[in-house]
C-alpha cells in the first residue's frame, strides 16, 4: 500500500505539483520530474504485480489499484493485462521474440533497426497505440497487414473481447490520454519538459521490459534470464531482475523471488546493467540460439514433466567463470 501511494503521489507531482511550482515559484522545480522519472521502473513493476493479482489482497482493490497505475502510465489496464498474460504464454516462440531473425527470410539490418527503435521507446509506444486502436476501432482486429507484423494481435483482440471489459478499458484509455493533455495546459511554455519526461519514460520501460529475454533459448515460454543487481537496487525494482524465476513460477509475489532463486540453485546469467545497455541491442539469427523441444510445438507451454534443473545446468552460466 505504501508503494502504491508513493507511485500515485509521483503521478500527481508530475501532472500537477511540478507545473504549479514552476508557474508560481521558479522553473527550476521542473527538475522534480527527474525524481518521478527515476522511479518509473518501480511504478511499472507495481502495475505488473497488479496484473498478476498480487498487489493487494482484495481482488476488487487490486484491480482498482491496477487501473490507477495503468492510467498513470498512459495505458488501459485490461488491455495491458491481457497482453502481458499472452507474453507469458508465447514468450520465446515464433510469435514473441523481437531480437531474433530468420536467415534468408528477412535482412538482419531490418531486424536490427526495428530492435533499436523498439528499445528507444518503441515498445511502449506500440503498447499505447495498439491499446487505443483496439478500443477505438475494433475492426482493426481483422487487418491482415497488422496481423502479419504483430503475430499476437489477433489473440489479444479475442482475449479483450472475451473479457467483456471493453467499456471500462475505453474509459481508462480516455483518462490516460485526457489527463496528461490537460496537464500540458498547466505547464504552459514549459510543456516541453513534460514531453521530454514522457519520451524518457517510454525509453526506460522499453529497455527494462525486454532485458531479461534477449538472447535466451527459444521454444520455452518460461525461459528468461536472472541478471545480477545489488540487493538494494533489486528491491527498488521489485526484484524484476529475477525474471527467470518469475517466468517459471508466475504465481509467486516479488518478495519470494530471491528465496526461490537460491533454493533452485540457479546461477546469474550476467549483469543487469550491462545487458540493458549492451547485450540486448544485438539481433541474433534463429539458428544461433538453442531450441528447447516442446510436447506441443509452437504453443510455448512448458511440459509438466520438464526437467528445470537440466535446463538450468545446460543453458545457464556463472559470469565469474568468464
Amino acid at each position: 500500500m505504501l508503494l502504491l501511494l508513493l507511485a500515485l503521489r509521483l503521478w500527481l507531482v508530475e501532472l500537477v505539483a511540478v507545473p504549479l511550482a514552476m508557474a508560481w515559484l521558479h522553473p527550476a522545480y521542473g527538475l522534480l520530474l527527474l525524481a518521478a522519472l527515476l522511479l518509473i521502473p518501480l511504478r511499472w513493476q507495481l502495475l505488473h504485480e497488479a496484473a498478476h493479482g498480487r498487489l493487494l489482497p482484495s481482488r476488487r482493490y487490486n484491480r482498482l489499484a491496477g487501473r490507477l497505475l495503468a492510467i498513470s502510465l498512459g495505458l488501459p489496464f485490461d488491455v495491458w493485462r491481457q497482453a502481458h498474460l499472452l507474453h507469458h504464454r508465447y514468450s520465446r516462440t515464433t510469435l514473441c521474440r523481437v531480437e531474433v531473425y530468420e536467415p534468408g527470410a528477412e535482412p538482419a539490418r531490418q531486424r536490427q533497426l526495428l530492435l533499436c527503435l523498439r528499445l528507444c521507446g518503441g515498445a511502449y509506444v506500440l503498447a499505447w497505440a495498439g491499446s487505443l486502436l483496439l478500443l477505438s476501432y475494433p475492426a482493426a482486429a481483422h487487418w491482415s497487414w497488422l496481423q502479419q507484423r504483430v503475430p499476437l494481435w489477433p489473440r489479444l483482440c479475442r482475449r479483450v473481447q472475451a473479457s467483456g471489459r471493453q467499456g471500462t478499458a475505453r474509459m481508462d484509455g480516455v483518462l490516460a490520454c485526457l489527463l496528461p493533455l490537460l496537464s500540458l495546459l498547466v505547464y504552459g511554455q514549459h510543456h516541453w519538459m513534460l514531453c521530454l519526461a514522457w519520451w524518457l519514460r517510454a525509453v526506460l520501460i522499453s529497455l527494462t521490459d525486454h532485458v531479461c529475454f534477449a538472447g535466451q533459448p527459444l521454444g520455452c515460454a518460461r525461459q528468461a534470464a536472472n541478471l545480477a543487481l545489488p540487493r538494494w537496487l533489486g528491491l527498488c525494482l521489485l526484484n524484476s531482475h529475477l525474471r527467470g524465476v518469475h517466468q517459471r513460477w508466475p504465481q509467486l509475489g516479488w518478495q519470494a523471488l530471491p528465496q526461490h532463486f537460491a533454493a533452485a540453485g540457479l546461477c546469474w546469467d550476467g549483469g543487469f546493467i550491462r545487458q540493458m545497455f549492451v547485450g540486448q541491442w544485438r539481433v541474433l539469427p534463429a539458428t544461433s540460439l538453442p531450441v528447447i523441444p516442446l510436447r506441443r510445438a509452437g504453443m510455448g507451454i512448458m511440459p509438466a514433466d520438464f526437467n528445470h534443473s537440466r535446463l538450468a545446468s545446460r543453458y545457464r552460466h556463472d559470469p565469474a567463470q568468464e
